[in-house]
């Protein structure tokens, strides 16, 4: 087993040239899986360390899913960040608001 935060044995955060590059060349099916894969390391991260999630990696996954036009995985990321631990900064709360918009929106169709 690796240690928290770490995947594949890199910690999460050695990588977001990664994601960037496979968004870059249009790879979103790998970028996805990639990030889900992340999101599962800040998660655990979080838990043991008792700190907030990197929320980058959740808001990645929903602009992934926007761009697929796959809004109810969109959401579903979105509602998995709401219910971790947050780390300080605007983006939660940036990304909480998106998830508002999103239940809204989601509504009305």
């Amino acid at each position: 087993m690796s240690d928290p935060g770490f995947y594949r044995g890199r910690h999460y955060t050695e990588y977001v040239e990664v994601v960037q590059d496979l968004k870059r060349h249009n790879d979103l099916d790998e970028a996805e899986k990639l990030l889900f894969s992340l999101v599962a390391a800040t998660e655990t991260e979080s838990r043991v360390k008792n700190w907030g999630v990197a929320p980058w990696y959740y808001e990645q996954l929903a602009i992934i899913y926007r761009q697929k036009q796959e809004l109810r995985e969109e959401l579903r990321i979105l509602e998995r960040l709401s219910k971790q631990q947050h780390a300080p900064g605007d983006k939660p709360a940036k990304l909480l608001e998106r998830l508002k918009k999103l239940r809204a929106e989601l509504a009305a169709d």
